[in-house]
């Protein structure tokens, strides 16, 4: 009997990874101005990322934490208003529930604010890359945390600006407890935003992570991909190296950043 339902829980499970894996990628709403991009990377039946418009501000980017499966088609999370938000003004630093329900390129989010008797509010966003299928990132591949941090933030914070390029590359980062996590993007429309994380700060050397999921599009859609950045801070500047996760042996790049722009 312990083993006929332990099967059942597992397919369960499986069933909700192979179902949300579907969310995996890029998202927007709106247009100009108003338009804000989502982009959401599943982990088993958890999932993390960024939402951002302008995705170049710091005060306009913010992470989705808490993340989980509910059931085949839908899923859960929070976004954590800590440095800005259309409510910050008035209540200072709060967090929206979200419950998203997956159909097909459309994803319907009901948000409501945590604590507040408002009635909910319903988005309905779209996938910036029409035919893309989404990727499971694995569970036990996953080094990042759903964990709500609180602490002080770290001066290194804010918005870096990648030197010697002919577009400009926004690096968004944001540090807790020396973790480190936001984006880059560049052009900072819908499909030129990538999530940053697994990132870490060790006095003066930076690592983190570049994802890239869905966008740009591209014919060749092989999953989830990362560089990794390991970096040293002098002042205002960081020299990067980069390499491909999993390729480390093969060339990669360097990449010098000038920041925080205040």
């Amino acid at each position: 009997m312990r083993h006929m339902i332990s099967t059942t829980a597992l397919v369960a499970l499986l069933t909700l990874s192979l179902h949300a894996e579907g969310l995996s990628g890029t998202w927007t709403v709106g247009t100009g101005a108003d338009a804000r991009t989502f982009v959401f990377k599943v982990q088993g039946d958890r999932l993390t990322g960024v939402v951002c418009g302008p995705c170049d501000d710091p005060a306009a980017v913010f992470r989705i934490e808490d993340g989980r499966a509910l059931d085949a088609d839908r899923v859960s999370f929070a976004i954590g208003y800590d440095v800005g938000g259309p409510l910050f003004k008035k209540y200072g630093p709060y967090r929206d529930q979200m419950t998203a329900t997956l159909s097909g390129n459309q994803l319907t989010l009901r948000a409501q604010r945590e604590g507040a008797s408002e009635p909910p509010v319903t988005t309905v966003l779209k996938r910036v890359v029409d035919d893309y299928v989404g990727v499971n990132v694995s569970a036990g591949a996953a080094r990042s945390s759903a964990t709500r941090i609180e602490s002080k933030s770290s001066p290194i914070e804010g918005r870096w600006i990648a030197a010697g390029r002919v577009s400009q590359q926004n690096f968004i980062l944001k540090v807790r407890d020396n973790k480190v996590w936001e984006l880059i993007c560049g052009p900072c429309n819908p499909d030129g935003v990538f999530i940053i994380d697994d990132g870490m700060v060790d006095g003066n050397n930076v690592t983190f992570y570049i994802n890239h999921l869905d966008t740009p599009p591209s014919a060749r859609k092989t999953g989830v991909s990362r560089n990794i950045m390991r970096g040293t801070l002098t002042g205002n500047v960081m020299k990067f190296k980069w390499v491909r996760e999993g390729a480390e042996n093969q060339p990669g790049g360097e990449m010098v950043l000038i920041g925080p722009i205040r």
